[in-house]
């Protein structure tokens, strides 16, 4: 069985004295709702793989034009030099006088750049690993000098892995120095050189080594097409470029510079550009529970926010809970459906929401979202089946239906006027009110309430507090039990003090439990808290809190340790919280679920 959290966050502007809230962006106004996927969900899974035959949940693959001719780049291509500039290359291993990367010295004319002799050579400003790479070069039409001084450069993938360039038109020179090979390690295949001057092409299918630690796994590959011709075929690299010599591998990352190298030939290159590859990954992260109370038990975390970094909070809770106390738990992602990256601000797109069906246990992180029916429906089937739900911070706000009002799942919005405050308010306890502490200024105190304090939940937790503030609730239902209460802190350090005033008196609920009756009549049990930022977690009674709560909602609270181990599994750096509205700034993180899975 598993469990499964849900994260979810709102950004507010202040009008006339009203918070109104905002949720839209560029991306999201042109996302597109998708219709129920054709395929099927009780054939054999496939060996191997984690799909099943004719599997409806299968991400499809993206649609991409090709260019109008061949060596064009495609729709989705990364362009590296379109023959006007420089502007995406940089002087390998040289700074200015401002400590900054130097800028290429090479020249440009006519829609290619030329070396310029001993002004070094260059590499791009962006790194990639696993690609595609298309590269036009030409060596000077006047032969001069023999053997390796014959037009001689080198196309350097990852600034370690080099594909030679060199005139190697009739010239007999040592075969793995020759154009097409893997420099000092392959020759290639065969010589399908062009003569001086004429313009070549290389394609290059390139994956990155892979490491454990210091060990190498997987070594790095390439497949070589030069002139259209097969000259490489998978072959592995055995290490590093080096002249004369056998480098080793030595640990290093997934991305690198493309580098161009200058061996003082005037070599032209024009057309460059590269296609990331994404090898279908499976969308969601999930870990198989250790020994502990919780075997047996699924719980899925289903992250989406744009602003509190569900997508860094949930994988160290689901660690948590499974590492420690043997849950089995699968964390779901807002996802961009054409690249099958992480992306908190697409509102329309959690892969994997079929999890819930056998679920134990929903962990929800989740803010303003807008699910395609057919997702929808199993959070729906979830909840009216009578199973439980733990809710953070903006899990209040969870749903937003903005765009296909029609739905028939509209009511779950947090503005709801069919079915008051949505899901929110009705499931949880409450919708969306207000910050009530000052947002970025003050933080929060969780001070237990004395008439809750043997409540299990409450087991081993005295000391719980977060940056985040507190949130304003004004429509908890008369069966609540609220478990903490938010102390307004007058800064953003634990030991700041609490504001004076009405602020604090009362306080606002903070941490509560109840019931809910679904529309099948069946109930199912609720932990709710405002508290949940990537930021927040890193409060050890915070994390012991949710770790209890995981307990109690699933049926074994009599199991819930005196002081529950929540040590913190792998690397936990979380980011402060904060909206990234730069359209390219989620692609240019690169996240997919196996970033997390350390």
């Amino acid at each position: 069985m598993r469990l499964y959290l849900l994260t979810m966050c709102l950004s507010w502007v202040g009008i006339g004295g009203w918070l109104i809230c905002s949720s839209t962006s560029v991306a999201q106004e042109k996302s597109k709702l998708p219709a129920v996927p054709e395929g099927y969900d009780d054939t054999p899974v496939i060996p191997g793989q984690t799909w099943r035959v004719h599997d409806r949940h299968r991400p499809r693959p993206t649609a991409v034009k090709p260019g109008d001719e061949l060596g064009q780049p495609p729709s989705d291509a990364v362009i590296l030099f379109d023959g006007k500039d420089l502007s995406a290359w940089e002087t390998s291993g040289k700074k200015g006088d401002d400590g900054k990367p130097a800028a290429a010295g090479w020249k440009v004319e006519n829609g290619y750049m030329e070396v310029a002799a001993r002004s070094g050579s260059i590499q791009t400003r962006e790194h990639f690993g696993d690609c595609q790479l298309h590269i036009e070069w030409a060596t000077p039409a006047e032969v001069k000098g023999k053997s390796q001084g014959r037009g001689n450069s080198g196309v350097i993938i990852m600034g370690r892995y080099e594909i030679q360039v060199l005139d190697s038109y009739e010239n007999d020179t040592y075969p793995d120095g020759q154009a097409g090979s893997i420099y000092g390690q392959h020759p290639p295949e065969v010589n399908v050189a062009r003569a001086p001057g004429k313009w070549q092409v290389y394609d290059i299918v390139f994956e990155a080594p892979r490491f454990d630690g210091d060990k190498l796994t997987k070594p790095a590959r390439a497949t070589v097409f030069h002139n259209g011709v097969l000259v490489q075929n998978a072959k592995e690299f055995v290490g590093p470029m080096a002249h004369k010599e056998v480098h080793p591998y030595r640990a290093h990352g997934l991305a690198g510079p493309l580098q161009l190298q200058d061996h003082g030939n005037p070599t032209r290159f024009r057309n460059i550009w590269y296609r990331p590859l994404r090898a279908e990954q499976t969308p969601w992260l999930s870990i198989e529970g250790g020994e502990g109370n919780g075997q047996g038990k699924k719980v899925v975390l289903i992250a989406g926010d744009e602003e509190y970094r569900s997508e860094e909070a949930l994988p160290q809770l689901a660690k948590v809970l499974a590492k420690h106390h043997g849950f089995h738990t699968t964390v779901l992602f807002s996802t961009n459906p054409d690249t099958g990256l992480i992306d908190p601000n697409m509102q329309t797109n959690i892969p994997g929401m079929h999890h819930l069906k056998d679920a134990d246990l929903v962990i929800m992180a989740l803010r303003f979202r807008e699910l395609p029916d057919w997702q929808m429906q199993y959070f729906v089937d979830y909840i009216n089946a009578g199973k439980p739900v733990i809710g953070l911070r903006t899990a209040t706000h969870a749903f937003n239906y903005s765009r296909a009002k029609d739905s028939p799942f509209s009511s779950w919005s947090f503005n709801s006027r069919k079915w008051e405050g949505g899901f929110g308010q009705q499931v949880l306890g409450d919708t969306w009110i207000s910050h009530h502490g000052r947002h970025g200024s003050q933080s929060t105190r969780g001070v237990i309430n004395e008439s809750a304090k043997s409540h299990p939940v409450l087991r081993g937790v005295k000391d719980v507090w977060g940056p985040t503030d507190v949130y304003g609730i004004k429509h908890l239902p008369a069966d609540a039990n609220v478990l903490l209460w938010g102390q307004v802190l007058a800064g953003m350090q634990p030991a700041d003090k609490a504001v004076d005033g009405v602020v604090n008196n009362p306080m606002m609920p903070l941490a509560w439990v109840r019931e809910h009756k679904s529309a099948e009549g069946k109930v199912c049990k609720i932990f709710c808290t405002t508290m949940g930022a990537s930021t927040d977690l890193q409060s050890e009674d915070l994390r012991r809190l949710i770790v209890n709560a995981a307990y109690w909602a699933t049926g074994i609270e009599d199991k819930i340790p005196e002081k529950a181990d929540v040590s913190i599994v792998g690397e936990f750096k979380p980011t402060m919280f904060g909206f990234r509205n730069d359209p390219k700034f989620w692609p240019s993180q690169k996240l997919t679920p196996t970033s997390f899975a350390n």
